[in-house]
């Protein structure tokens, strides 16, 4: 009973594979043959990269503004010493493209 049940099962399936092939084989023509093939343009962007910009000449460390502009770039301040001449120097950072 079982041998009998599995070998149904078995043909069934197959008839069904079998007759679903052409199926499979029509649709994946037919969207070939209308798909139509276009250049894909690919767009280059700059890199950007850290830069560090020491500003030299402020009297004080309360002097030195948290953030800046340098050439047209928003730059912070990353960094605040005191140079030997008793002026302090800021070390701005910020992202700059080519």
């Amino acid at each position: 009973m079982k041998m009998k049940k599995v070998l149904t099962g078995s043909a069934l399936s197959l008839a069904l594979l079998v007759s679903a092939a052409p199926a499979f084989a029509t649709a994946a023509s037919a969207t070939s043959n209308t798909v139509s093939v276009e250049k894909e343009q690919k767009v280059i962007t700059p890199q950007a990269y850290l830069k560090r910009v020491p500003l030299t000449g402020y009297p004080s460390r309360w002097s030195i503004p948290n953030k800046t502009v340098f050439m047209g770039v928003t730059l912070y301040l990353k960094e605040a010493r005191q140079e030997s001449d008793g002026t302090w120097t800021g070390i701005f950072e910020g992202w700059i493209n080519d």
